[in-house]
């Protein structure tokens, strides 16, 4: 059974996507008639832009990448860089030119950033300067060669470099350069890359997502229609604004809140990371009305003493996404926050990423809503059979703004996007009998950390290479009082310290912990600690048996109530 959106199809114009958000943005700045509102506003440096400033700044970005260090169309650069209204300016300038923008996560070390060095090929990097150090080692371990000069400094005002990389300021120029638009050589913007994001998908390390211009455009305007069944912009009186606290180099801030709100002409603040009180003051001065964020986000929200000191009734809307939402927060949250309302979306990397969200009319606060425009759904158990209403197996997707595959990686495309174009997410769930779609669990092996991917894969790879471990494995559990999964590691102990006691094992263990914490990026701790077991149960194929190590975490947890330290 094939299980249609409920919400009719709209079309899909065959525009970039500069084009597109600045078009859109105008005009909707013209109807509210907002000439004193921004569109970006940079906290931490006070840049301002309104929509056309934001445009012409873009401009000159994309005359210094094509005058100053020769950029050409289908070049890839990286930005490696938290939020920042030069990021934004990177972004839409690279898009001007045709050029493709792949985003890495700015606490990456560099063996994990060396990874995305080597897949996707950037030849242009643009970074703030404190992280320069770690792009430069990465650059060296990849063998890549990319120019110092191709080294854009993203600070504002960064004048006072005096390598050869070259600051954003001085970057920009008035020249004229070639906008980039479909014709000729790319006639259809399905087949154009705009984004390269990376992904674990179902298993494995990260892997380029190949997202088309077509696939944002389509998701913005996927968004949109679900907007327009939420009133979330619908009442023009006054200003909408966005909290721009979720990062861009992630896909769900990138086009949820970034792009989809600059198309909007909705103000957004950008905020270089989460700090409580920083947020709550941010989002009582600018009157925030829509805030797009994580149930861990959310937990703060629900306990910190600091809400009481400020007003943030101004918020209108609370989007969640990234990671589960459980009822007993939604329900906390309705209470204590009963000037706002929660509205739950369901998405992947790989879809761009919205694929539903919870409809006003929806009371169910268990469902993920209902499909957006243009995107259809199957269900379907182990054996690929599909499945009808309240059929409980895996969801796939076909839509416009699924992606065109994995870079450089045909086994996980084909294993993903099957010969009809439905997308295999690995997530489970199933549909009710009025069309609201429930994600249930999850089939992929993938932790969630606060919104993070974590591949078990990777961590199990890098204990592997401890002097101390002789067979390993990594899976998540759920502590309920952050709200999110952590990743737990089991081992196993080389032959030499089998005779160890008990607290000899307990110091090992810790220093294992603590090996790998100084090895691997902020989320990807193993904040559930590590543990030791006599064998790492596995299937006769050699397959790690991660049910079992879950179910023995569960039996621990019902037993004597522990939770697992953080």
């Amino acid at each position: 059974m094939i299980f249609k959106s409920l919400l009719p199809d709209e079309n899909i114009p065959n525009v970039d996507l500069a084009t597109y958000i600045f078009e859109k943005g105008k005009q909707q700045a013209q109807k509210s008639n907002k000439n004193s509102a921004y569109a970006i506003y940079d906290e931490e440096t006070g840049q301002k832009y309104t929509i056309d400033q934001l445009e012409q700044e873009s401009a000159r970005f994309a005359s210094g990448l094509v005058n100053k260090l020769g950029f050409q169309t289908d070049s890839t650069l990286m930005i490696f860089s938290t939020n920042s209204a030069n990021f934004v300016v990177t972004l839409l300038g690279t898009l001007m030119v045709g050029g493709i923008l792949t985003f890495a996560n700015p606490v990456y070390t560099p063996a994990e950033l060396t990874h995305q060095i080597k897949d996707s090929k950037p030849t242009y990097i643009a970074t703030k300067r404190e992280s320069l150090p770690v792009a430069l080692k990465a650059l060296q371990l990849s063998g890549a060669n990319i120019p110092m000069s191709h080294f854009i400094i993203l600070d504002h005002n960064a004048n006072d470099i005096h390598d050869s990389t070259t600051p954003i300021a001085k970057l920009f120029d008035n020249r004229p350069f070639t906008r980039f638009a479909f014709g000729g050589k790319f006639p259809d913007s399905d087949g154009k890359t705009a984004f390269l994001p990376y992904s674990s998908g179902t298993t494995g390390l990260g892997k380029g997502v190949i997202l088309s211009h077509k696939n944002i455009v389509a998701n913005i305007i996927q968004i949109d229609v679900l907007d327009k069944y939420n009133d979330w912009h619908t009442d023009r009186s006054f200003t909408h604004r966005y909290i721009g606290v979720l990062p861009w180099y992630h896909i769900y801030g990138l086009v949820t809140c970034l792009c989809f709100g600059l198309s909007n002409d909705v103000g957004i603040v950008s905020v270089t990371k989460f700090e409580m009180e920083k947020f709550l003051s941010i989002v009582q001065e600018e009157k925030i009305t829509l805030a797009h964020l994580v149930p861990p986000i959310l937990i703060n929200l629900t306990n910190s003493p600091l809400v009481s000191q400020y007003d943030i009734t101004s918020i209108k809307v609370v989007t969640t996404a990234a990671a589960p939402i459980g009822k007993e927060l939604m329900e906390t949250l309705g209470k204590k926050f009963p000037f706002f309302r929660m509205t739950k979306l369901y998405g992947v990397t790989e879809s761009s990423p919205i694929i539903s969200a919870a409809p006003n009319w929806n009371t169910n606060i268990e469902s993920s809503g209902i499909l957006s425009c243009n995107i259809e759904s199957k269900v379907i158990d182990d054996d690929g059979n599909e499945l009808g209403v309240n059929g409980i197996g895996e969801l796939l997707f076909r839509g416009p703004n699924m992606m065109k595959g994995y870079l450089n990686n045909k086994q996980a495309t084909e294993d993903t996007l099957d010969k009809d174009e439905f997308l295999h997410t690995g997530d489970i769930g199933y549909y009710d009998e009025t069309g609201n779609l429930y994600v249930v669990d999850r089939k992929k092996e993938l932790i969630k950390y606060k919104g993070y991917q974590v591949p078990p894969a990777e961590l199990e790879a890098l204990l592997l290479g401890n002097e101390d471990v002789a067979d390993c494995a990594v899976i998540g559990i759920y502590v309920d009082e952050q709200a999110t999964e952590v990743p737990k590691a089991f081992i196993t102990l080389k032959t030499h310290h089998l005779n160890k006691s008990d607290s000899e094992k307990l110091k090992i263990a810790n220093r294992v912990k603590l090996w790998v914490q100084e090895r691997v990026a902020p989320y990807k701790r193993l904040r559930g600690g590590v543990e030791i077991l006599d064998i790492i149960p596995k299937s006769n194929a050699g397959k790690i048996l991660r049910r079992l190590l879950r179910d023995m975490e569960k039996a621990k947890k019902s037993l004597d109530g522990q939770k697992p330290k953080l």
